[in-house]
């Protein structure tokens, strides 16, 4: 209750149409591709494998690839995804998927897109492996 009666924390005009585009943002990015609408668990199964696992992860990144390869509608042979929940940048050191072309969404590169983060601070470097996330962030990247 006395969070909820802190009218510094109230959101204003600005921070809910930020917040509205951002989420509009996200459905473009699902709608663009049938690997983010997988209709049976069988194929959820066969095509999403979680990266950022095991004793060394970071618990404030989820990440994962779906694989599009031989998938009607899916656009790319691949789509990374990752969500930083943390209020500071992260970087992931994901061996795995080193030397892969992975290049940020089309939605995220556009002109009009709502949230400028991804296109400016995130960053995947195919030599290392290495994905640079901005703060309380959520970026996809295609492989094509």
């Amino acid at each position: 209750q006395p969070l909820l009666e802190d009218t510094g924390i109230k959101p204003g005009p600005t921070q809910i149409r930020t917040t509205r585009d951002a989420f509009l943002d996200l459905l473009r990015i699902r709608a663009s591709t049938s690997l983010l609408r997988l209709r049976t668990s069988g194929d959820v199964a066969a095509r999403l494998r979680f990266v950022n696992t095991g004793p060394a992860q970071n618990a404030s990144v989820v990440a994962g690839v779906l694989d599009g390869r031989g998938h009607a509608g899916a656009g790319w042979r691949g789509l990374m995804f990752a969500i930083n929940v943390n209020p500071q940048a992260q970087t992931l050191v994901l061996p795995e998927l080193q030397g892969r072309r992975w290049e940020l969404h089309p939605v995220h590169l556009a002109a009009g897109a709502a949230d400028p983060r991804p296109k400016r601070d995130a960053r995947w470097d195919s030599a290392t492996g290495t994905l640079q996330l901005p703060p309380r962030t959520a970026v996809v990247y295609v492989e094509r």
